[in-house]
C-alpha cells in the first residue's frame, strides 16, 4: 500500500516536475496537516550518497538536528519512522522518504561521492546519535 502511494507522489512530481500549489494540496489530501513537514525537509535537502567502488545507494534527509539514512519506499532512520510506522503502525510512511521521492521526481537533491569505508563511518554516527 505505501509503495503504491508513494509511487503515486513520485509519478505526479515526475510529470510536473515543480512542487507547486497543486501537488501540495495533492500531499495534503493524502496526509493531513503534513505537507508543511514535507517541505521543511526539502529545504533542508536530499543528498544521494554514492559509495564508491561498490556503487552502493544511501539517501539521507537533514532532519532538524541531525541527518537521516533512507532506504527509499523502505527504511528510514528517524524517529517518527520507528515510532510511528513500525511501532504504532499509524503511518504508512514518514515526512522523509515523502521528500525523497519528491526531490528524486523533480532532480532536486544533491549528489555525494564517498569511499565505501565512509559508510561504516556514517552507521556508526548514526548509532551514536539515536
Amino acid at each position: 500500500m505505501s509503495k503504491d502511494l508513494l509511487l503515486a507522489i513520485f509519478e505526479m512530481a515526475k510529470k510536473k516536475q515543480v512542487l507547486d500549489e497543486e501537488l501540495i494540496d495533492f500531499l495534503e489530501v493524502l496526509f493531513p496537516d503534513r505537507s508543511t513537514n514535507i517541505i521543511e525537509v526539502l529545504k533542508r535537502g536530499i543528498t544521494k550518497n554514492i559509495y564508491k567502488p561498490s556503487n552502493r545507494i544511501v539517501w539521507t534527509a537533514m532532519g532538524e538536528n541531525q541527518e537521516h539514512l533512507m532506504y527509499p519506499k523502505i527504511f528510514c532512520s528517524c524517529q517518527d519512522f520507528y515510532k510511528s510506522v513500525i511501532i504504532k503502525k499509524n503511518r504508512l510512511v514518514c515526512k522523509h522518504l515523502i521528500a525523497q521521492i519528491i526531490s528524486e521526481a523533480l532532480n532536486n537533491y544533491k549528489i555525494k561521492e564517498l569511499e565505501d569505508q565512509e559508510f561504516s563511518d556514517l552507521i556508526r554516527d548514526l548509532r551514536l546519535k539515536i
